[in-house]
């Protein structure tokens, strides 16, 4: 999201003021060294949640950033969101880094596009640390034994995945070259859900890999209405 004027941003609050919500801090867990979890309670009751859906968080005068919840409870009024602490410095990082239990905040309820296919049979969803919270979302929405979730995600620290329960492909940061190998074996043992178009690709963290991806399982013969894509960050963007 871009850098605006306090005044433009304060206004957005009140004139939008149903969509936030008044959140506290429950629960602060430290998954790795740079991935962070908290638990956020509130009135979820009127909220409508989708997988990948990103809420906004006002990190300082001029700036939000978004983050994809999971855990997503209406009934319990909580939600957990991971944050990834890429760098102590960054405006981001700094203000997650100084929340405490009980601490309150404004927060922007859950919004984006429809991201999620229900009637898929296979789930794959491919990113990196920025990928997790909305990884964890598409699979919590899997159900049922005829579907199938896959994840795929480019970490430092492949730890996260056992913590997380996320179990799947781990790549090391910054290696295009694995990626590619991983998803050929993939496109080659699920040639027959490939080809009746029975699998959703979920694309999300790193734009410039995220089109690198999304180009190659085009020129592999992938529906485009089987790939989905959001990108959640580009080197040397700020706030995207």
């Amino acid at each position: 999201m871009p850098s605006l004027p306090k005044w433009i941003n304060d206004t957005v609050e009140s004139v939008l003021s149903s969509k936030f919500k008044e959140c506290t801090v429950t629960d602060i867990e430290s998954i790795t060294a740079d991935l962070r979890r908290i638990r956020f309670s509130t009135d979820l009751q009127d909220v409508e949640f989708e997988p990948a859906y990103a809420i906004g968080i006002r990190i300082n005068d001029r700036d939000y950033r978004n983050y994809s919840p999971f855990n997503f409870n209406k009934d319990s009024g909580t939600f957990d969101v991971l944050f990834h602490m890429h760098d102590p410095v960054a405006a981001g990082s700094h203000f997650i880094s100084s929340l405490t239990i009980g601490d309150s905040l404004k927060i922007l309820m859950p919004r984006g596009k429809r991201f999620f296919d229900p009637d898929a049979a296979i789930h794959f969803s491919i990113g990196d640390e920025t990928s997790l919270g909305s990884s964890l979302s598409i699979k919590e929405a899997v159900e049922g034994p005829a579907q199938q979730f896959i994840c795929l995600h480019e970490l430092n620290d492949s730890s996260a995945l056992e913590a997380l329960n996320l179990y799947g492909y781990h790549i090391p940061k910054n290696n295009t070259i694995d990626i590619i190998e991983a998803l050929t074996d993939f496109l080659k043992e699920e040639k027959q859900a490939i080809d009746n178009n029975n699998v959703v690709f979920y694309l999300t963290g790193n734009g410039t890999t995220m089109s690198l991806i999304k180009r190659f399982l085009k020129a592999k013969g992938i529906s485009s209405q089987c790939i989905r894509s959001q990108a959640y960050w580009l080197e040397g963007k700020k706030g995207l």
